[in-house]
């Protein structure tokens, strides 16, 4: 299913609920008792840096519309044929509109940033 699919299906989930009179649970720490205190944490916050590649901005303007900076930025470097699937798998299993030329283009910058030498 394609990112903005399930955004549309989780808006609709939303206001179906809403035109229920259904209100979403929430926790509320003033009604808890001491066995039930409701303990808040803050995590940090790492947005990460699109490491800087050829074709960079090809790349963000496809894959961050549904992938995070930090997404592939934890992959493990992948070859050029490793990279060339993946990014046509993108195309033909998640929907993604990215035409031939800019497929080759993000698999240039992934190489690029993310690459390792094709094994013969």
């Amino acid at each position: 299913m394609h990112c903005w699919q399930i955004i549309g299906a989780v808006t609709i989930l939303a206001l179906a609920t809403s035109a229920a009179g259904q209100k979403p649970q929430t926790a509320d720490a003033s009604k808890s008792t001491s066995a039930e205190q409701v303990v808040r944490i803050t995590l940090p916050n790492y947005a990460g840096e699109v490491p800087k590649g050829p074709n960079v901005e090809v790349y963000e303007s496809h894959c961050l519309i549904c992938h995070s900076v930090r997404y592939v930025t934890a992959q493990p470097d992948f070859s050029r044929s490793t990279w060339e699937k993946e990014v046509k798998k993108m195309v033909d299993a998640y929907g993604a509109t990215i035409s031939e030329g800019d497929q080759r283009k993000i698999v240039d910058y992934l190489v690029a940033v993310r690459g390792t030498p094709e094994r013969k």
